[in-house]
């Protein structure tokens, strides 16, 4: 496996949380190819646990044109620490701070176009603390047990990557 190198780097476009490149990179066989890259804001996503259930939200999503239940989450912010934003989400998406942030691990959403990383959190001892939603979010919240929401992943009732690998997360966890 050898590491492609980059001869040139063209941005396309550059917008609030996302910029759009398009790198021409050079092959081990010497040729050329161009990769397209989205340079996205690293996020969090925090498995809320509240007594025996799990804290999810419900939302539309103009990207796949249909609402989604998935775990709270969001975008981190410059001047934060992942902790720190995966707490202010929490307040903002579902009304709640935590006792505990356990940190858990960090993956890449989609890496091979964008280089977006996800950093997992465990949210437990939960207490009101409501934040101001973001401005356009529209948030249900819903509450399942682990068992019930790994059964809505098999009837295609969760369909959020982020989601589904917490709750796998989880499940293999407490195995």
């Amino acid at each position: 496996m050898s590491k492609e190198q980059t001869i040139k780097s063209e941005m396309i476009y550059e917008g609030r949380i996302l910029n759009l490149r398009v790198d021409t990179v050079e092959l081990k066989n010497r040729k050329y190819s161009k990769r397209e890259i989205v340079e996205h804001a690293n996020a969090v996503t925090i498995i809320a646990m509240k007594d025996d259930k799990i804290v999810f939200v419900r939302q539309y999503r103009k990207a796949v044109d249909k609402e989604l239940l998935e775990l709270p989450a969001g975008l981190i912010e410059s001047n934060e620490l992942p902790k720190e934003a995966a707490q202010r989400e929490l307040q903002e998406e579902i009304k709640y701070d935590a006792k505990n942030f356990e940190y858990l691990f960090d993956s890449y959403s989609s890496p091979g176009f964008t280089d977006e990383k996800m950093s997992y959190f465990l949210a437990t001892d939960l207490f009101s603390s409501p934040l101001q939603e973001d401005e356009g979010e529209d948030l249900n919240i819903e509450e399942y047990t682990l068992e019930g929401a790994l059964n809505m992943i098999e009837e295609g009732k969760i369909e959020d990557s982020k989601t589904i690998i917490g709750l796998l997360y989880l499940k293999a966890r407490k195995s």
